[in-house]
């Protein structure tokens, strides 16, 4: 016995389009929803990261009673100062804080890992040696290192800008393999009124390294006087350019200028910039920069902007460098011999 089967009826060409319609309808709804989801869960990861660092930075704090802003000695350009021996600059330890890099060459600024003051906190094996001029080799890397922002993922923390994030180390387009973190010290203290003006008092010629612990330690007792809750220790790298150039850029996890921020109290949060923050910073000088504030955050412990100039066009400071966009700026914090 034959047993007959029904044949299946096909698609017409039209109930293809159709289908083929729905799925793309699909997709343009739900890409946008876990683009989203995804910046969401990397903006976690990274304020989880900020507040482990925060963890160590309040250890550090009550171990050594000192916050994490600090300046090394050099001879310039970059090389270490042996103990004893003078130098004739000192360096802003923009990213020097913690972290370990991966890079076999040396960025400018370079620290060896177990120099970084919250370094002893965060990892269990640090190269014990002092750096000498040559790069301690890196250790094997952990799979997540809290360093580390989700969004810094080789290409310079994911956005472009026109601002090459390799002013340190040319090449390299991540701030975490160059310098061990994707996570930039807060800026504004060393352009503070009272920071500055401590500097010229104690980092007169021939600079040793006991001139900058003196100043160092003075730093600390003036930014323990400035609201904790307040002042920024770090943030991801675009929130320090939004304040460098006055420009509110979108965050390392969002299409808005908001950014993860860590406070010198311990705790992380996010920290916006808005609109009306950048006109109120007023048009950028390329020669000096100005401590900024906003809505819940601040570089410094002053809001008087009077105190830095806006108005009065001749706030000064020591400290020259490089602006990564062209043009002279106090960018990186040396101060000259």
């Amino acid at each position: 016995m034959k047993t007959k089967f029904a044949a299946g009826r096909a698609f017409t060409l039209v109930e293809l389009l159709v289908v083929i319609g729905i799925i793309a309808l699909l997709v343009a709804i739900l890409l946008p929803t876990l683009r989203r989801a995804r910046q969401a869960a990397d903006a976690a990861a990274c304020l989880s990261n900020l507040r482990q660092i925060g963890q160590g930075m309040m250890m550090y704090k009550s171990d050594v009673g000192r916050i994490p802003f600090f300046f090394s000695l050099r001879n310039y350009p970059w090389n270490p100062v042996p103990p004893g021996a003078t130098g004739n600059a000192v360096w802003w330890t923009a990213f020097s804080f913690g972290g370990k890099t991966t890079i076999d060459s040396v960025s400018i600024g370079y620290i060896d890992d177990h120099s970084k003051p919250l370094d002893r906190y965060i990892y269990k094996d640090l190269a014990p040696e002092p750096w000498l001029g040559a790069k301690t080799p890196a250790a094997k890397r952990v799979e997540r290192d809290v360093f580390r922002c989700p969004a810094d993922d080789g290409g310079g923390m994911g956005r472009g800008y026109g601002l090459p994030v390799d002013y340190l180390a040319p090449g390299v387009g991540s701030p975490y393999q160059a310098s061990g973190t994707s996570y930039m010290s807060n800026r504004g203290f060393m352009n503070d009124v009272d920071i500055v003006n401590l500097y010229y008092k104690c980092m007169t010629g021939p600079i040793t390294h006991e001139k900058v612990n003196y100043f160092n330690a003075g730093i600390s007792k003036i930014v323990k006087t400035w609201p904790s809750s307040e002042t920024v220790m770090c943030a991801d790298i675009w929130f320090l350019w939004s304040t460098f150039y006055h420009v509110a850029l979108p965050g390392a996890h969002s299409s808005q200028s908001i950014h993860n921020a860590l406070f010198l109290d311990g705790h992380a949060a996010p920290a916006y910039i808005t609109a009306r923050d950048v006109q109120r910073w007023g048009a950028r000088s390329t020669v000096r920069y100005i401590p900024k504030d906003g809505d819940g955050w601040r570089e410094t412990g002053y809001t008087n902007t009077s105190r830095y100039g806006y108005t009065s066009g001749n706030y000064i400071t020591p400290w020259n460098g490089t602006d990564p966009m062209g043009g002279s700026n106090n960018k990186q914090g040396v101060a000259p011999g």
